[in-house]
């Protein structure tokens, strides 16, 4: 059996990331795999070595053809035995755009999460769909990491965010929630992460900088921008190594996202014990409910600001959803104050999350894929 996995790994983003953790976990069980770019940018320079091996491979022969792609990118070949698609989405369908048809030409399909399969069911796709979660390197996890320096946070319990300055990410909730619920004189922070793709450095910072001014300014809880207390942001490049460096530093991670099909930093940060507190969506829903972190409920309402954009992906009448701020504050005064305390029933759930994780190493996940893939033949 000798498989050609067409993925995004050549893009340093989420979608290319997990393309990189399904193959490492192919060839980690033994399936022999071949792997070919698509949207080649070249824009993730930590390519591991093992990938780059792959993909010298000679691509003649192969029975199976996984296409990690888009859907409305997909396409049947007669050339393979079976063509496997593999997605991701972030809303509770997607039954108005042009993917059930392309899905549907197809043999099979992946996603990461139950929330994926259900709106795949409800949106039409009628091949078989199977729920295979992202792999994870479990070695991350037990590697020493320098803590990555922030002066700013010295002697506070820290939050943080790590993803995109984009809406979907709703980094607007965290920081009102962050202001609403912890005073000046507490000694709590908060770190945003974040870059933009059409951004430099010092751009994406004026930016993020900008939306925290103008929300502290709305918020009117002082009675100037400058009483408040002041986020740290981080937009430079960090190195895989930098990034575990800064889990290690933060103590609580929060998403706050109206949609995440998968969500690796908040899998990763679960991993190191930091309990993460995101948006009771996708694939956060699925590694985080029966421990290592918590859920926060919100409401459904339509997708918005991402017609123009992304219209091959999203009509404008798909739901994602909309956390609930004050389920947020909730959830963050406890973890501060168990965190505080040292509560047991707290630490109880940290040390969920660290061992949760080994349930999605290359191994565990990579035997799964390898007997898909056998059965698929």
């Amino acid at each position: 059996m000798k498989i050609l996995y067409i993925g995004c790994y050549r893009e340093g983003t989420g979608w290319g990331n997990s393309a990189i953790d399904y193959i490492l976990a192919l060839d980690k069980a033994g399936v022999d795999v071949v792997c070919r770019p698509v949207k080649l940018n070249n824009n993730n320079p930590e390519i591991p070595d093992r990938i780059l091996e792959l993909e010298a491979r000679d691509s003649s022969g192969c029975d199976i053809c996984i296409q990690h792609v888009l859907p409305h990118h997909m396409e049947y070949s007669s050339s393979f035995k079976k063509n496997i698609g593999l997605y991701f989405t972030e809303t509770s369908s997607f039954e108005y755009s042009t993917w059930p048809n392309r899905i549907n030409q197809l043999d099979e399909a992946w996603v990461s999460c139950q929330q994926s399969l259900d709106a795949s069911i409800y949106s039409g796709v009628k091949i078989p769909i199977r729920v295979l979660p992202i792999p994870t390197n479990i070695s991350r996890f037990e590697r020493s990491y320098e803590p990555l320096e922030i002066p700013e946070t010295e002697n506070s319990f820290t939050f943080y965010f790590i993803g995109e300055a984009i809406r979907r990410k709703n980094l607007v909730a965290l920081i009102k929630a962050f202001h609403l619920e912890f005073s000046v004189n507490e000694p709590v922070s908060l770190v945003i992460k974040t870059s933009k793709s059409n951004m430099s450095a010092e751009e994406c910072h004026k930016h993020v900088s900008e939306i925290c001014s103008q929300i502290k300014s709305n918020l009117k809880l002082y009675k100037n921008v400058d009483d408040y207390k002041k986020e740290v942001i981080i937009t430079q490049r960090l190195s895989d190594d930098q990034m575990m460096g800064l889990h290690r530093s933060c103590d609580c991670f929060v998403m706050p996202s109206f949609g995440e099909a998968w969500c690796i930093p908040a899998f990763n940060a679960m991993g190191f014990g930091k309990t993460p507190i995101c948006t009771n969506v996708g694939g956060m829903a699925d590694f985080l409910k029966h421990g290592g972190g918590f859920l926060v409920e919100g409401n459904s309402e339509p997708v918005f600001g991402m017609t123009e954009t992304f219209h091959d992906i999203y009509t404008g009448r798909e739901d994602w959803c909309n956390i609930d701020i004050r389920y947020l504050q909730s959830e963050m005064r406890y973890v501060y104050d168990s965190h505080t305390s040292q509560d047991k029933e707290y630490l109880k759930i940290k040390k969920q999350g660290v061992e949760s994780v080994y349930n999605y190493s290359y191994e565990a996940i990579g035997k799964l894929m390898r007997k898909e893939l056998e059965n698929a033949l």
